[in-house]
């Protein structure tokens, strides 16, 4: 109930404003329009980009820009981390009743994510529409636990970064590099970069799992994958598993804390 309170509190006070709460959401909108306009232009000029069709590739960028929609709406308070740990804030949060991750996550509502979501939305009913696959309760449930998974690959990461935050606060520079990266690289089909950069894509910033390889599940692009068909049918779960251990070295990092001040 505390927690219901403080999102609502926060959501509040982001529209106290009504225009600038619009204009900030007309922002967010545009924003993530101009990567749609961009993919489209990019599928329209070379279709058939890799063996995938202009509809299977859309299903890359809507499950992509909707786990990163909903990221960031749950998840963006970790980009303040690094500043709360470089003023020393994160002190007066140890001293409250609710857990520090919950706190930072609850710090603040990123507005423009709802204009984020309203084109996720609009993007994923257009993939659904040019897709030709047969859509049984599987194939409806699979894409509902891949952007939930999407989102929790991303919050892996974002909290990942966060617990170095706590102690250096040059790894806030390292989160918006990543976010960036992801965003760049999360929307297409991966098998057409060179070798080294899929298995980079992969193995080590893992964004094939994101969006990629559960997109490739749906449509029945299995294979050629850089991992097996198993494990890219596990995707989703990849991201509950990263997310997990993600958050075990948050806490590591936290009771490792020094303040500021000394």
């Amino acid at each position: 109930m505390l927690t219901f309170r403080l999102a609502a509190m926060s959501v509040k006070a982001s529209a106290a404003n009504r225009v600038d709460f619009l204009s900030r959401i007309a922002i967010g909108a545009v924003t993530q329009v101009a990567v749609v306009v961009f993919a489209t232009v990019l599928i329209t000029r070379f279709p058939g980009m890799g063996g995938w069709a202009q509809g299977d590739v859309l299903l890359i960028v809507a499950i992509r820009m909707s786990g990163h929609a909903l990221a960031v709406g749950f998840f963006v308070g970790l980009r303040l981390v690094a500043r709360l740990a470089r003023t020393g804030n994160i002190d007066a949060l140890l001293l409250r009743p609710l857990p520090v991750y919950r706190q930072v996550l609850l710090a603040f509502f990123h507005v423009p994510v709802i204009g984020d979501l309203i084109v996720a939305a609009v993007l994923t009913a257009t993939a659904l529409a040019h897709l030709t696959v047969d859509w049984t309760p599987w194939r409806v449930g699979y894409l509902a636990c891949a952007i939930v998974g999407a989102m929790l690959l991303e919050a892996a990461v974002q909290t990942f970064l966060g617990g170095f935050a706590i102690r250096s606060s040059g790894a806030k520079l390292w989160q918006e590099w990543v976010e960036e990266l992801m965003a760049t690289f999360g929307s297409y089909p991966l098998h057409i970069l060179p070798d080294v950069a899929r298995a980079a894509f992969t193995f080590l910033l893992p964004v094939a799992f994101a969006a990629y390889l559960p997109a490739a599940v749906i449509t029945g692009h299995t294979t050629g994958l850089p991992v097996p068909g198993w494990a890219a049918a596990a995707a989703p779960g990849v991201g509950l598993l990263l997310f997990l251990a993600a958050r075990q070295w948050w806490n590591r990092q936290l009771a490792r804390y020094e303040s500021a001040g000394g």
